[in-house]
C-alpha cells in the first residue's frame, strides 16, 4: 500500500509538472501580424521588430508578435486585420485615402522636414482633435507616423527649375499628392510602394513622389539621376499600425496597458526619430554617388507655394464638414512643431 501511495504521488506531481506549463502557455496571446513590406526593409527590422520584442519585454513574454508573408496587397491589410485575417498590420492611409480624410493635415506641403518632429505632432494632434471622429472603426489604433519630407526623383539627368517637371508622370502615393502633380502640371499615376521599381524599370513613370531613404530601400538607386525638394517638403506619407479589436480585447486588461505604454507617442517617437536618421543617412549616400538635387527657392518658391495653398484650404473645409475644427487643429499642430523644434 505504501509503494501504490507513493507511485500515486509521484504521478500526482508528474501530471501537475505536465499541466502547469500548458497552463500558462494557454494564457500566451500570438499576434499574426501581416507584413507586405520586404522582411529586409528598413521599417521592418529598425521599427517594427524592435516594437514587438518591445511587447513581449512589456508583457514579460505573454504576448508574441508573429510575423508572417502578406495575406493580401498593401492596400487591402485594414480590412484583413478588421476582418481577423490577420491580428496585426500596417498600411500607409494614403492606399485607403477616403477613408481617412482627416489625417492629410500631417502630410500638408512646407510644415517640417524631420520626421521624427512631425510625427509627435502628428500624435498628439490626432489624439486631440480627431480620436472620436473614430476613422480607423474595427480596429485597434496602435501609432502613427509620418516619412520625412517627400522630394521628387526622376529618370532625367538634371532638373534645373520646377517648370522642368512638367509633363513628367510620377508615382503618387494619394490625392494630395495627385492635386499636387496637377497644380504642378504633372501627371500623376496611383500605385503603392512596392509597384515603383518594376513601373521606373519599364518606363511607365518618369520618377515619383518619395523620401531618400526609401530609394535605397527599394533598390531604385540605379534607376533615379535627380531630384527636387522644396523646405518642408512637397508632402509626407503617413503610416499606421493596427490590431483587430477582437484580438485586442482578448489580451489581459494589465498586458494591455503595459502595450498602451509602448505604442501612441511611443511609436510616433521612435518610428519616426529612426525614420528621420535613416533619410540623413540616405540623402549623404546617394548625393555622394552623384544623385542631383535641385531646391527650390526664393521666387521660385513663393510662386509654388502660392500655387498649392488651396491644399491646405481644403482641408481645413474637409475637417470642418466632419464637425473638427480644422483651423484650429492646425494651429495646435503647428504650435507642437515648434515646441517639440526647441526640444
Amino acid at each position: 500500500m505504501k509503494l501504490i501511495k507513493r507511485l500515486g504521488a509521484c504521478l500526482g506531481l508528474g501530471l501537475a509538472a505536465a499541466i502547469t506549463p500548458l497552463s500558462a502557455q494557454a494564457e500566451d496571446t500570438v499576434l499574426r501580424f501581416s507584413n507586405w513590406l520586404p522582411p529586409a526593409h528598413y521599417i521592418v527590422k529598425e521599427m517594427l521588430e524592435p516594437w514587438a520584442a518591445k511587447v513581449n519585454e512589456v508583457t514579460e513574454g505573454r504576448v508574441k508578435v508573429e510575423f508572417i508573408n502578406p495575406l493580401g496587397k498593401p492596400q487591402a491589410h485594414l480590412d484583413l486585420v478588421r476582418n481577423g485575417v490577420a491580428d496585426m498590420g500596417m498600411s500607409v492611409h494614403s492606399y485607403t485615402a477616403t477613408r481617412f480624410p482627416l489625417i492629410e493635415f500631417a502630410e500638408l506641403p512646407f510644415t517640417i522636414e524631420d520626421g521624427g518632429i512631425n510625427s509627435v505632432a502628428y500624435w498628439r494632434t490626432y489624439e486631440k482633435f480627431m480620436m472620436e471622429a473614430d476613422e480607423h472603426r474595427g480596429v485597434k489604433l496602435m501609432g502613427v507616423w509620418t516619412s520625412p519630407a517627400t522630394v521628387i526623383f526622376t529618370n532625367k539627368d538634371e532638373i534645373k527649375n520646377v517648370d522642368d517637371l512638367k509633363g513628367l508622370k510620377l508615382r503618387s502615393p494619394s490625392p494630395l499628392f495627385d492635386s499636387i502633380g496637377k497644380a504642378m502640371g504633372i501627371v500623376t499615376v496611383n500605385a503603392p510602394a512596392s509597384e515603383s521599381y518594376e513601373m521606373l524599370s519599364r518606363g511607365v513613370i518618369d520618377g515619383l513622389y518619395f523620401q531618400y531613404d526609401q530609394i535605397e530601400n527599394f533598390k531604385l538607386d540605379k534607376l533615379i539621376k535627380s531630384a527636387v525638394a522644396v523646405p518642408g517638403g512637397f508632402g509626407k506619407s503617413s503610416q499606421y499600425m493596427f490590431m483587430n479589436e477582437r484580438k485586442w480585447k482578448s489580451i489581459s486588461e494589465a498586458d494591455r496597458a503595459a502595450i498602451e505604454q509602448v505604442s501612441g507617442e511611443y511609436i510616433a517617437r521612435d518610428f519616426g526619430a529612426k525614420w528621420q536618421q535613416a533619410e540623413v543617412n540616405a540623402t549623404k549616400n546617394l548625393t555622394d554617388a552623384g544623385l542631383k538635387t535641385y531646391h527650390v527657392e526664393g521666387a521660385e518658391l513663393d510662386k509654388l507655394k502660392a500655387d498649392l495653398a488651396f491644399i491646405e484650404s481644403d482641408w481645413i473645409k474637409a475637417a470642418d464638414k466632419k464637425k473638427i475644427d480644422g483651423q484650429a487643429a492646425l494651429d495646435f499642430y503647428r504650435a507642437q512643431i515648434e515646441a517639440l523644434s526647441k526640444e
